[in-house]
């Protein structure tokens, strides 16, 4: 799909019962279920999925993403989002740009259907 962009918001951190390796997993499942739908995405968790990652300052992490989202067309809200810190920040910076948020892929391609159809 042309002129849409969508940034993926959830949990990276280990928390809640969950560790990076498992949050990363369940992020880029839905990365590469938009890419096969044709829907271009950002996947934060893909630069956090390495140790070295965790050595780049938490503010300074969530500084670029907002840059990020500042130019996606729509926002991904991940399961468990809700959990996370960062994405809770991110969510809050989409809506207060007016850009959609979702809460489920099946929701976001309807949005961009809609878009591209009208």
């Amino acid at each position: 799909m042309e002129n849409c962009f969508v940034y993926l918001s959830g949990p990276i951190t280990a928390k809640h019962g969950f560790s990076v390796e498992e949050n990363v997993a369940g992020a880029v499942k839905i990365y590469l279920a938009l890419l096969e739908l044709d829907i271009p995405a950002f996947c934060p968790h893909l630069s956090g999925a390495f140790p070295s990652a965790f050595e780049v300052d938490y503010t300074r992490w969530i500084e670029y993403d907002l840059v990020v989202i500042a130019r996606c067309t729509d926002v991904l809200m991940l399961p468990r989002w809700e959990t996370s810190r960062g994405a809770l920040i991110e969510r809050e910076h989409a809506n207060g740009l007016g850009i959609p948020v979702h809460e489920s892929v099946e929701a976001l391609y309807a949005a961009i259907s809609r878009r591209a159809s009208a």
